[in-house]
């Protein structure tokens, strides 16, 4: 998932005018179809969606250590993302929808390789370790990457990001698809498709290198 800082006058006032006079600020049909309405797709969504960010950024010690104590809720927190992560729709579901793009078994390797190592709660501090950083400091701040860039962009992913907004940092995007299904586990979800677009992109790569 490609996250776009908006912290530009740019983009902000991209976001005032995309809806009205998309084509102004290099936004498609398809953009304005996954950006708008802005506060319930980006604001609203992701209020109901991050809650275990600010736990794991402030109190993983805590929550983890109840994790690694119960398989049961260690099962629930693990799958709960899976639920409403691969379509928001899920969560009215009365079983999540988990078997809709995955099989029990691998939702229960998953959970699996947590468990036997004991890792939830390192995969938590990561989050606190990273917040005590500086941000204009960080590797995922960095303004500019030049190397070729291939982007999916998965309609049920918890944030779209509008090639304009994606090529201001990657100055080299060969590959941007808007992909006709999957959402934040693409890999797992939807590996055909996945992989197709990997395929195409390191061909456009390569294509290119030959000339």
């Amino acid at each position: 998932m490609v996250i776009a800082r908006t912290d530009s006058f740019g983009q902000l006032l991209s976001l005032v005018i995309g809806r009205y006079l998309p084509f102004l600020v290099g936004f498609t049909k398809e953009d304005v179809r996954r950006l708008y309405p802005y506060m319930e797709k980006n604001i609203y969504d992701i209020m109901r969606e991050t809650g275990y960010l600010h736990i794991q950024a402030t109190k993983p010690d805590t929550a983890g250590c109840g994790l690694n104590d119960s398989p049961v809720g260690l099962a629930a927190y693990i799958l709960e993302k899976f639920s409403s992560w691969t379509d928001l729709g899920n969560r009215d579901l009365e079983d999540g929808g988990l078997e809709r793009k995955f099989s029990l078994d691998d939702l229960l390797t998953n959970v699996m390789i947590y468990w036997t190592t004991c890792s939830i709660i390192p995969s938590m501090r990561f989050y606190k370790e990273n917040l005590k950083k500086d941000f204009k400091t960080r590797v995922d701040r960095v303004t500019s990457v030049s190397v070729p860039t291939g982007l999916a962009a998965f309609p049920d992913e918890l944030l779209h990001c509008p090639r304009a907004w994606a090529s201001s940092q990657f100055t080299d995007v060969r590959s941007f698809t808007y992909m006709s299904r999957g959402g934040h586990f693409a890999a797992l979800e939807e590996p055909q498709l996945m992989a197709d677009d990997i395929i195409q992109f390191v061909e456009k790569v390569e294509s290119k290198g030959r000339k």
